[in-house]
């Protein structure tokens, strides 16, 4: 009787991986989807595992947020690295390509920057001790508000740390802002407002979307 040629069976899709890695790959799937609040079980579920082994490599899950946040925060960081090499040493033009960036509606509720304010909001209990995550998200803050600085005062702007907080109430409130309005959102004139108070503060007058002297 001929023989079948041998076949390799592939791995049954999502167990191609140890059960740790999977539970990693879907708590940071639905951080991002459902918020840092969502059920152990269902992460569990969708990794294709159980709350028992759940709890075994991460307890209530504070590893998983720990871990979040600081993948958020690298993804930030990492950002402003990028900024820094494709305009270096033009501290204007990385400010407005800044505000362009904090203004772009496409995706942007997934963007790592926003998903740090919301992180941020659910860690947050009243009369609670500060959550230690949430204090390391205020740090990296604070260290944006300086970066900020830094370029505002390297583009020779007038009251730099004034202009930064300027600057900084608008990011934020557009990063807060966008799941409360409609079509019309309040945010679409995040740019716009950010270059008139550079503009303000001493930048050269240049329109929006302007980039004609960066491209030269």
């Amino acid at each position: 009787m001929r023989k079948l040629p041998e076949t390799t069976q592939p791995p049954a899709v999502g167990f191609d991986k140890p059960a740790k890695e999977r539970i990693m790959e879907a708590a940071d799937t639905l951080f991002r989807l459902l918020g840092i609040r969502v059920a152990d079980g269902l992460i569990a579920k969708e990794a294709h595992s159980n709350t028992d082994t759940f709890t075994k490599h991460f307890g209530h899950g504070e590893p998983l947020i720990g871990r979040f946040v600081k993948s958020l925060i690298a993804e930030c960081e990492n950002y402003w690295r990028g900024l820094a090499a494709e305009y270096p040493n033009d501290p204007e033009a990385q400010l407005r390509e800044w505000l362009a960036y904090e203004g772009d509606q496409i995706g942007y509720m997934m963007e790592p920057r926003v998903l740090l304010s919301r992180t941020a909001a659910e860690l947050f209990e009243v009369r609670k001790q500060q959550h230690p995550l949430l204090r390391e998200i205020e740090e990296f803050w604070q260290a944006e508000r300086r970066r900020v600085v830094g370029l505002c005062r390297a583009a020779k702007l007038r009251d730099p740390l004034e202009l930064t907080d300027k600057l900084l109430l608008l990011v934020h409130g557009a990063r807060n802002e966008r799941g409360a309005y409609g079509s019309l959102k309040p945010s679409r004139l995040l740019q716009q407002a950010g270059n008139e108070m550079m503009v303000a503060h001493g930048a050269r007058n240049r329109p929006v979307g302007d980039r004609s002297e960066e491209l030269d």
